[in-house]
């Protein structure tokens, strides 16, 4: 009986053996699978199930590893091709191992280097080694070849470069001194051609008070066709005042209506200018403004309402402070769209940039309905540009000078590119 627990330790020990090896395995840097003959799955490690995205019962004891497989052929982990095709190629290697490694890489792009082998006691132990930062220092290598490579070229290419240079600036030196010479007949012909311009520029600056910089620096450089021509052109014409303006001036002071179109003015001219207007006419707190005359205007309608809109915004803006004064002050936009005549007219000695049309008196008129900020635009503007704002049908309106009532619209505001 004293030889019993003798016994006892000797039958554990080969138990304990295992679970160590097992314990060491799972904690090898590598993952490895081990199949019998049968391809069934003996013994698989931690670190191949946490390698697989798949179902733990696929890498259990005794299931076949072709299942295994079959999954992953499946969710594309070997990518593209006939899924039993994709199985049986690997199955080959698990049958046949032939003892040397080849390397593969995962659809998330570690590299691994993998070795099986045939087992002693028969079946296949795959063994898999991620090589992924081993693979990035090789291309690494490979880029910092390349790149001193491609410095040493460009250093020898630069060195050639200079030699040209130093060619190139005696010819230069060389140069300048017959330009000096060309220069100086330049001058004296330049003095002529100045005195010629000025008496042009004299008769063309004063248009260029009605239109914004952009226009008026492109009639001025002579880029443009004569501006001045009188002429049939499809335009947009934008007519604006302040809602109340009247009333205001029969009880406000001089000074106070006078800073009060200062104020408004200022604003007006601001989004004129950036938006490529050009002023037809200033009557106290009316202003009429063209777009498309004397120059072509891309998008003339849109261009319009743009600047209608930035108008509203200012002198809503304004509209406060006016109202601590007890000014009650709204703003309203009239935006019409046709053909007109347009080009000077006037006098001798006093000309003034125009058009004639029923365009004009339609977007006055409209201006003359529109409520406080409130831009009424005619169905012409509409139907050009509906697919661009935001708009509220106000009806038919019936308007002075004209026979048949016009539908009109108000804008509310951009719709985004």
């Amino acid at each position: 009986m004293a030889k019993m627990p003798d016994l006892e330790t000797a039958e554990k020990r080969p138990l304990g053996a295992e679970g160590g090896l097992r314990v060491a395995l799972d904690n090898m840097p590598g993952a490895l699978v081990y199949t019998d003959t049968h391809l069934n799955i003996v013994f698989c490690n931690d670190r191949f199930r946490e390698l697989y995205p798949v179902p733990r019962e696929l890498l259990q004891s005794g299931r076949a590893y072709p299942d295994f497989l079959r999954y992953l052929a499946e969710h594309g982990y070997y990518g593209e091709g006939e899924v039993e095709a994709l199985v049986a190629r690997r199955v080959e290697s698990l049958r046949d191992p032939s003892g040397r490694a080849f390397e593969d890489h995962a659809p998330d792009g570690r590299w691994f280097r993998i070795l099986r082998r045939r087992a002693a006691a028969g079946g296949t132990v795959t063994v898999m080694t991620d090589v992924t930062e081993q693979k990035q220092a090789e291309r690494d290598l490979l880029e910092a070849t390349r790149r001193t490579e491609e410095a040493n070229r460009q250093i020898t290419e630069k060195n050639r470069v200079l030699e040209g240079l130093y060619q190139e600036i005696r010819d230069k030196n060389r140069q300048l001194e017959e330009q000096a010479a060309q220069i100086a007949e330049w001058n004296a012909r330049l003095e002529t051609r100045v005195t010629e311009q000025v008496a042009q520029i004299g008769q063309m600056s004063k248009l260029t008070r009605f239109l914004s910089p952009k226009v008026s620096d492109l009639i001025m450089s002579g880029d443009a066709d004569d501006p001045l021509k009188t002429r049939r052109q499809e335009i947009t014409v934008v007519f604006v005042d302040l809602r109340g303006f009247t009333g205001f001036t029969e009880t406000a002071e001089p000074e106070e209506v006078m800073g009060v179109l200062r104020e408004y003015h200022a604003e007006l001219g601001r989004a004129i200018m950036e938006f490529d207007g050009t002023i037809e006419h200033f009557a106290g707190d009316g202003v009429m403004i063209l777009f498309n005359a004397p120059l072509p205007v891309e998008d003339h309608e849109l261009q319009a309402i743009r600047m209608a809109l930035r108008m509203r915004e200012a002198i809503a803006a304004l509209a406060q402070g006016w109202k601590k004064h007890g000014y009650a002050l709204g703003f309203g936009v009239g935006i019409a769209g046709g053909y007109a005549t347009i080009g000077t007219i006037g006098f001798e000695g006093r000309f003034d940039y125009g058009a004639i049309g029923t365009v004009t008196n339609l977007a006055a008129r409209l201006c003359g309905e529109a409520g406080d900020g409130h831009i009424l635009v005619s169905p012409r503007i509409f139907s050009k540009t509906e697919t661009r704002i935001d708009a509220a049908t106000v009806g038919e309106l019936t308007l002075k000078g004209f026979q048949r009532p016009v539908a009109a619209y108000n804008v509310l505001a951009l719709r985004p590119d």
